[in-house]
């Protein structure tokens, strides 16, 4: 079985950030949509969202330890 190219690439590009708990690429869609996520991940207190550097519809996601 061949490996996909498209997918080693689009995990390339993440190897200078943290290791996030998810990363959410959301293809081609509206600002508004990932944005309208992205708001509604951060609402929850076990979740942090960054999209520093990422393509514009992309989001890491990152739990967060609530003790």
């Amino acid at each position: 079985m061949s490996e996909n190219k498209t997918d080693k690439t689009a995990a390339q590009q993440y190897d200078n950030y943290p290791d996030p708990d998810a990363i959410v690429h959301f293809g081609d869609v509206s600002e508004e949509l990932v944005e309208l996520v992205e708001e509604t991940l951060e609402t929850s207190e076990f979740l942090s969202t960054s999209r520093d550097d990422l393509p514009e519809t992309t989001l890491l996601v990152e739990a967060v330890n609530n003790e």
